[in-house]
């Protein structure tokens, strides 16, 4: 399986650490120099040797992930993330840690983009911090693929990538939903339909109580694929005939290496919505040294999704440049998107790196059964490791990107009961 990991350098106290960039979670946290697991080892671990500000409660923290699990305790140190110093920020210091295989990608924590109400310890998040000194609190971001050597990666805070976008009217906005909440979560919106090779899929209800007429998609960069709900993702790889399959030991959907899938997905509301392609490339990954032929599907199953039906990761975020901004006083918080993926251009590209299509089967005929869905409490259930070297691209106003190798879907909090 392969993988990016989206990493970004943050400063605490005198050290800079490489964290994943992550808009599924809210906190930030550091792996110490006192945490003695497997996992702590080969990284840049923060040492108190090195800071005159730290201050360590002694409240202490736990997040469990579904891959593993992060303890230790609450602090507070200046922290520096590009031009922004912010003094007594607060922070995990993570003592221990376990499943996590942070030693295997070389990165020392996760920097959370995430809503404030998922915050697993007392304080602001780093981005209410800087939102405070921010006229127009939002970041951007674009995520490189290696497989384009045209693209860059770049993280904004309060300003426009202007190799993308000029101003906030360029881009598409949708409003961020509560739905299944009380509260804003995470950056979660509408998803009306799929398309693929521009023929309409319908998606069964949404699990998420109160949604009607659509599902819920929460953006993620800390997920490397697209996740669906079972049912809809069967429905959509058995549209491609005997051109796909479902992997009876790995339960993973793969696809024919060489079979080019231009897939849509339709976000927003009823009245106001836009379909963003995707690249092939992104469709079918690259097929290994012993698969004959078969490539992993980017979208797969997965009914476990927190607070939404979809995850759209990596493999969605990198089509378009994505603006999360917050709320203000006269305005919810919203997404704007610009989709970057030219799909003459894309397609061409993946039919010179792939060859024809030699498939030639027939596909049956869509078929959607309209039985309701009883909404349920919904968890992340994320799997598997991965084993590519993804890419990064450059720097763009506040930091530099870095990719390495990644956990498969990153991490997602479970929720505390």
């Amino acid at each position: 399986m392969a993988t990016s990991t989206y990493i970004v350098n943050v400063s605490v106290g005198a050290q800079s650490f490489p964290l994943t960039l992550d808009t599924g979670s809210s906190d930030l946290w550091v792996i110490s120099n006192e945490c003695k697991s497997a996992d702590c080892s080969n990284v840049a671990r923060y040492s108190q040797s090195f800071s005159t500000n730290l201050s360590i409660t002694q409240m202490p923290f736990h997040t469990d992930y579904i891959s593993g699990s992060v303890s230790g305790l609450v602090a507070a140190e200046t922290v520096s993330l590009g031009p922004y110093q912010l003094i007594s920020q607060v922070f995990g210091l993570a003592n221990c840690t376990e499943g996590i295989s942070f030693s295997e990608e070389g990165n020392s924590g996760i920097l959370g983009l995430a809503f404030p109400s998922e915050m697993s310890m007392p304080g602001m998040t780093v981005l209410q911090s800087i939102f405070t000194a921010l006229p127009d609190p939002y970041f951007t971001i674009t995520l490189g693929s290696k497989l384009n050597v045209n693209s860059s990666s770049s993280f904004t805070l309060g300003q426009i990538d202007d190799l993308y976008a000029n101003d906030l009217s360029d881009f598409f906005t949708i409003p961020v939903s509560k739905a299944g909440a009380n509260d804003y979560t995470y950056w979660k919106i509408s998803l009306l339909y799929i398309t693929i090779n521009s023929t309409r899929i319908s998606l069964s209800p949404s699990s998420v109580q109160g949604v009607q007429h659509s599902q819920i998609a929460v953006l993620d960069t800390g997920t490397t694929l697209a996740l669906g709900p079972t049912r809809d993702v069967e429905t959509f790889w058995a549209s491609l005939g005997s051109a796909a399959r479902n992997d009876p030991i790995t339960g993973m959907w793969q696809v024919r290496c060489e079979k080019a899938i231009m897939v849509g997905f339709a976000l927003g509301q009823e009245d106001s919505y836009r379909e963003f392609v995707l690249d092939p490339a992104d469709v079918s990954w690259e097929k290994g040294a012993s698969n004959n032929g078969w490539c992993l599907g980017g979208i797969q199953a997965n009914d476990e999704v927190d607070s939404g039906d979809w995850l759209l990761g990596d493999v969605f975020l990198r089509n378009v440049y994505s603006l999360y901004h917050a709320a203000n006083s006269s305005n919810g918080p919203w997404i704007g998107l610009l989709s970057i993926t030219n799909n003459a251009s894309a397609l061409a590209a993946f039919r010179q790196s792939r060859g024809p299509d030699l498939d030639s089967s027939t596909p049956p005929a869509v078929q959607i059964q309209s039985a309701a869905v009883s909404p349920q409490v919904r968890y992340k259930l994320l799997y598997g490791t991965s084993t590519l070297c993804g890419f990064i691209g450059g720097v763009v106003l506040t930091s530099l990107f870095r990719a390495r190798h990644g956990l498969w879907y990153a991490f997602r909090k479970q929720k505390q009961k």
